[in-house]
């Protein structure tokens, strides 16, 4: 989610796009048909998920795969797939796309419909909710959910007794561990200019009871999310999160929690991982809950994470063998091994309760709840283009250049601006 400079995101993109204009002819060959999978390296040994690729090749010996490690920022994989989408490209067939993605690449018939092998109903009772939603646009499936992620609240237990419910609780408790050690941050979160400032904000706005979508279209300009912009602000002005939250993204938190500096984080699950492993100052010293609310229930977090998509531009052919590498890697046991390998998590139901899954991840296991609370980011094909105005406005409010109300009215005129389109 790191920011790039727009000329590196037109070079990467022509990289990408370099054979859009050579595709393959559009008669079957003979012999077995190749498919390109083209996705983000997954956090950790690669070994273990290209092994779980073999498999596939020795039960398909009909499909060859190739596979294609995209950068690892989301931007610049975005950016990429948006010059090589649009200019027609068909040599790649299965891609790896963000949550936030699947409605605009839908809209602009870039992903093949998946509804007839990946039925809506089937998919809802085998997947989480919001996974199902996210890549549901007029009723059809343009993708297929493969992992998770979801905004949690991360605490030392050596500093505080429990996980605060509240806001209120959250700074009182920060407070009095800031001042047994005045070289503690009380709360660590994400407010530098880029998407996951979003997800903060809209998890604020939601923990005060705030929607930001209403009759399918942006809703920013509401009491609630005033008061969640405020609350987020006053954090820095009342010195409970340092300043540099405002300039900070999930690493540059990550790091000052782990090395034993902050008492709250606000981040992904993959941070767990992190903080457990030898050497980090907070070893044994974690816990994790829910986002804290205004009045005390588990606040949501936003729904993120990776959907499997299919290359409308793909022919019939690739096609087919393409969606069988989708329902491979998307399986019970792709989830499994993606959460002990990974600790990606699933985005089907039945893995949280695999022995596997409980056994060897219990962290994993024990996220179903948060999982089934997680809400995604509005589910809009105008989402995405309105993002980067949406983050300009925020980020203003939170480095305290414009105050919140001014800055959320003049982000809702630019979306309802673009929405008009």
């Amino acid at each position: 989610m790191r920011a790039f400079p727009s000329w590196l995101l037109r070079c990467a993109s022509l990289v990408l796009c370099a054979s859009c204009s050579r595709g393959p002819p559009r008669t079957a060959p003979a012999g077995p048909v190749t498919i390109v999978l083209r996705h983000q390296p997954l956090w950790g040994d690669a070994a273990p998920f290209h092994a779980f690729l073999d498999r596939f090749r020795r039960e398909n010996p009909d499909v060859l795969v190739r596979t294609e490690t995209l950068p690892n920022a989301s931007d610049v994989a975005r950016e990429m797939f948006l010059t090589a989408l649009e200019g027609g490209a068909d040599d790649f067939d299965v891609f790896s796309i963000d949550v936030v993605w699947a409605p605009e690449f839908a809209r602009a018939g870039w992903l093949a419909d998946l509804s007839d092998a990946f039925p809506p109903a089937r998919l809802r009772e085998e997947y989480l909710d919001s996974a199902v939603e996210a890549v549901t646009l007029d009723g059809r499936i343009h993708a297929v959910p493969w992992f998770l992620d979801v905004g949690l609240l991360y605490y030392r237990t050596d500093l505080v007794p429990r996980a605060p419910r509240t806001y209120a609780e959250l700074r009182d408790s920060a407070r009095a561990a800031m001042e047994r050690d005045r070289r503690l941050s009380g709360f660590l979160w994400q407010g530098r200019q880029y998407e996951g400032l979003n997800c903060n904000v809209f998890e604020a706005v939601w923990g005060h009871g705030g929607e930001v979508l209403r009759n399918g279209r942006i809703a920013l300009e509401s009491d609630e999310a005033r008061a969640a912009l405020g609350w987020l602000r006053e954090t820095v002005v009342s010195g409970l999160s340092p300043r540099s939250v405002i300039a900070s993204a999930e690493e540059e938190t990550r790091r000052a929690f782990q090395d034993g500096r902050a008492v709250f984080l606000r981040n992904w699950p993959y941070v767990w991982a992190e903080v457990q492993k030898p050497g980090s100052a907070v070893r044994g010293k974690v816990g994790f809950a829910p986002l804290p609310s205004a009045n005390g229930a588990a606040g949501p977090g936003t729904l993120g994470g990776w959907q499997l998509a299919v290359n409308a531009h793909a022919p019939p052919w690739r096609r087919r063998a393409a969606e069988r590498l989708v329902a491979f890697l998307t399986s019970h046991e792709a989830a499994v091994d993606l959460a002990l390998h990974y600790s990606r998590i699933p985005a089907r139901r039945a893995v949280y309760d695999d022995p596997r899954v409980r056994d060897r991840a219990p962290f994993i296991a024990a996220l179903l709840p948060v999982a089934l609370a997680a809400r995604p980011r509005p589910v809009t094909p105008y989402y995405a283009l309105a993002s980067d105005s949406i983050q300009g406005e925020l980020s203003a409010a939170v480095a305290g250049l414009r105050p919140p109300a001014d800055a959320l009215s003049r982000a809702q005129r630019i979306v309802r601006h673009l929405e008009q389109k």
